[in-house]
């Protein structure tokens, strides 16, 4: 949380991972591990709909492996607003 300059306690966050691990994400890799807010507009919660959404178009063919993967890596807000709907979250890097 420090090297993120990421602020309140430590309870309010998940460690989650940057490419879920029904995508594929590596487990414990620390390139695909950061901290994320647990609760809100734009917590955990928020991407795991995200993250949901795109294992089922991935199954379905709909959407290739590689294409859920960049996407949600690269900016999962932006990727939410595509596959699941409208979000605003201004302040995630992620």
């Amino acid at each position: 949380m420090a090297a993120a300059h990421l602020k309140g306690k430590p309870a309010a966050y998940e460690e989650d991972h940057l490419i879920s691990l029904e995508l594929g994400g590596h487990p414990t890799d620390p390139r695909n591990l950061w901290p994320e807010l647990w609760n809100g507009r734009c917590g955990a919660h928020t991407k795991d709909r995200l993250e949901d959404r795109l294992h089922k178009l991935v199954c379905a063919g709909k959407v290739p492996l590689s294409t859920a993967q960049s996407e949600i890596a690269s900016n999962w807000v932006m990727a939410y607003n595509q596959y699941v709907g409208p979000l605003s979250c201004p302040m995630l890097n992620r």
